[in-house]
């Protein structure tokens, strides 16, 4: 027999595109799914994931917060909560963990937070509040076990307090669409064109740079080699001027945003990861259930 439904709250900066923000998304339809009465609180805006969710049957609620740390943004959210009768609030990263920890314990919910990488760049102050509002923290939870090591070996998170639960993925959506007839093409049967892809925000952690001097060298062996290039963020103009700095315009496609990440894989012999900073990538999951073979930096869960 199934238990009593759970009233579960899950709070994130926004609904941004991103790995964090889809697990958050995927975890909330998956809580309703089961039963249980699960919504999203963003501390920011909204965000672009927002309408996929409350599509979902997930409520979102927004609370607008300005930069700089605000009291009453702590109190607004426990009146929330308690108008919502949460019993488990769920706070992911470290950035606004200490907002839901101190208003989950106002209005007398178990706490609990999702550590899902390294958060580069990260403020130093943000860790500090962390480790000030882990009496009222009842498990924070890690997505991979480098993650574990790495912030109960600093102190950061008390190892008594943590566990490891690895980051999964819907894989119905990947597989299904590589079943349909004629949907893909195999990987490397159009040799020697080889189409390389990858797919992420364009930030310093992703280290796509890093990426194009490798593809650079990949091109002078492979002639007909592609990597196409999917995402968006501030590194946008950076990449492109990188693009036509290598000299690799005609080998190098920037994409945009993908709205269809299932589709996207469809497009590709193998997928690249060039992070220098990662916890358990979902995209590595979805490159996997998709059936590409991957080429990845050795960082945070991969080699898990």
């Amino acid at each position: 027999m199934p238990g009593p439904a759970l009233r579960i709250v899950q709070i994130v900066e926004s609904l941004e595109v991103g790995g964090l923000e889809r697990m958050a998304l995927h975890l909330a339809a998956a809580h309703r799914g089961a039963g249980h009465l699960s919504s999203i609180y963003t501390v920011f805006e909204p965000g672009s994931l927002a309408a996929e969710a409350r599509a979902a049957g997930v409520p979102v609620v927004s609370f607008y917060k300005e930069n700089g740390f605000s009291p009453e943004a702590i109190f607004r959210i426990a009146r929330r909560l308690r108008e919502d009768r949460a019993e488990v609030v769920q706070t992911h990263n470290s950035a606004i963990h200490h907002y839901g920890a101190v208003a989950g314990t106002l209005a007398g919910a178990i706490v609990v937070n999702t550590r899902h990488g390294m958060a580069l760049p990260s403020s130093p102050r943000q860790e500090v509040y962390f480790k000030a509002v882990a009496p009222l923290t009842h498990a924070v939870v890690f997505v991979a076990e480098y993650l574990q090591r790495y912030f109960t070996g600093r102190g950061i998170a008390p190892q008594s307090k943590s566990a490891v639960i690895s980051n999964g993925i819907p894989v119905e959506r990947f597989q299904a669409f590589r079943a349909r007839p004629g949907s893909m093409t195999p990987p490397g049967s159009m040799t020697p064109k080889v189409r390389f892809g990858t797919m992420g925000r364009l930030v310093t952690a992703k280290a796509h740079g890093d990426l194009l001097e490798a593809f650079a060298i990949v091109t002078r062996q492979l002639p007909a080699a592609e990597l196409s290039i999917w995402g968006f963020g501030a590194l946008q103009q950076e990449l492109e001027s990188r693009i036509m700095a290598l000299g690799l315009s005609h080998h190098v496609r920037y994409r945009g945003p993908a709205a269809r990440p299932a589709e996207v894989f469809q497009e590709l012999d193998v997928f690249v990861l060039s992070s220098i900073s990662e916890g358990m990538p979902l995209v590595i999951l979805e490159a996997m259930a998709a059936g590409l073979p991957i080429v990845s930096t050795r960082v945070g869960g991969v080699p898990e």
